[in-house]
């Protein structure tokens, strides 16, 4: 007898969500149509638009949502069980590197993908990108500020962060390597190890210069 197919036991909803999401790392949005979402997610195309009665941007926004949650929660998951933020950024760098190894470097990052389709077309979509990017850069200050990184240095810094992991993903599927997010590791770590050390400049400015001692010359005889 023929062994029976695991019974995918999500919803018809939730699997819509997945779909659109996977579609989204692997292509982008201008890619993403509803008919490869029907087929993927294998949902008749009448319970989409049940479910999403906005049609694609609904559900895009929902399944960016989801996608964002999940990154969030990798951000707080990693912090929490690394006291250091270098060791914390590896951790999470070394996931990624994983994750792009595993897809044999055909997924990259929904939002990043979606961010990039959308500027002039859905102000919708746009703005989901904005918050899901704003809610990570935040939780990485928050990792950054508690290495002794003071909170105006640590925003910019966790923006930096940010940028250079989502180019370092573009990098890495153009040159099918995990080279580039490998480098970004080694050089965010020494960023973050500098900033550190790095005296507060507003403790340091209301200090009096310590002056040099002044060699005398002995006197001539």
């Amino acid at each position: 007898m023929a062994a029976m197919a695991p019974r995918d036991s999500r919803t018809s909803r939730q699997r819509v969500v997945d779909a659109t999401l996977l579609l989204l790392r692997r292509q982008g949005l201008a890619a993403t149509g509803m008919n490869e979402i029907v087929r993927d997610s294998r949902a008749p195309r009448g319970s989409i638009y049940h479910h999403f009665p906005g049609g694609k941007d609904e559900l895009v926004v929902e399944a960016l949502r989801a996608g964002g949650a999940a990154v969030a929660t990798l951000i707080r998951d990693t912090l929490a069980a690394h006291a250091d933020a270098t060791v914390a950024l590896r951790a999470f760098i070394a996931i990624y590197v994983q994750n792009i190894r595993d897809s044999d470097y055909q997924q990259g990052c929904p939002v990043g993908n979606a961010a990039m389709d959308v500027a002039a077309s859905s102000a919708a979509i746009r703005r989901v990108c904005e918050e899901i990017f704003a809610g990570w850069v935040a939780l990485m200050a928050e990792g950054l500020r508690r290495d002794g990184i003071r909170p105006s240095e640590a925003e910019a810094l966790a923006e930096f962060m940010l940028s250079s992991l989502e180019g370092a993903l573009i990098l890495c599927r153009a040159q099918r390597s995990t080279q580039p997010l490998e480098r970004v590791a080694d050089r965010m770590e020494a960023i973050i190890r500098t900033a550190a050390r790095r005296p507060n400049r507003r403790e340091t400015a209301g200090r009096t210069p310590r002056r040099r001692a002044t060699r005398l010359s002995r006197p001539r005889s």
